[in-house]
């Protein structure tokens, strides 16, 4: 009963890790999608807080810097919106080229400087790491729970070695 409801939590664990993969997949296919066929401008780097609040976090909790960012849009309009993959040295006035696409100027996304990799990149290798772990220790928990089945049916007098 025990591994049984281990394989289940670590199911649980497999599913919940495959999905926050899929949904980093397809922000990175939106980012990728509007890097490549989106259009440049140059934004200004309007305001910069942090999050959570300094002042109400709790100790040891990270905390990150967010950055809004403006530039005209296709129609001339001033366009504002915040980005993730906004370098951390970046501080209020400073320059950025970001990329967007026309029907949805507020989309916009930052474009990582060349060699520079965008905001969650690594994270990926990690939750692949974690994902394969989850389904080996599944497979574990499973066979776990099949040698007992199966010693609990043998025979009384069937007597298992350690």
């Amino acid at each position: 009963m025990f591994l049984s409801a281990v394989g289940l939590v670590v199911l649980l664990g497999c599913w919940l890790t495959g999905y926050a993969y899929v949904a980093l997949l397809r922000e990175r296919g939106t980012r990728r999608h509007v890097l490549r066929t989106g259009e440049r401008a140059t934004a200004r780097c309007v305001h910069v807080y942090s999050h959570p609040n300094p002042a109400i976090a709790k100790p040891g909790r990270k905390i990150r810097q967010r950055f809004v960012l403006e530039f005209a849009g296709p129609d001339g309009d001033r366009v504002s919106f915040e980005d993730d993959a906004t370098p951390a040295a970046t501080r209020v006035g400073d320059e950025l080229t970001v990329a967007y696409l026309p029907a949805q100027p507020d989309h916009a996304v930052c474009a990582p400087a060349d060699g520079q990799q965008g905001y969650g990149e690594p994270l990926y290798p990690v939750l692949v790491f974690f994902l394969g772990f989850l389904v080996v220790m599944a497979m574990v928990a499973f066979a776990g729970v099949a040698v007992l089945q199966a010693y609990a049916s043998a025979p009384p007098d069937l007597w298992i070695e350690p």
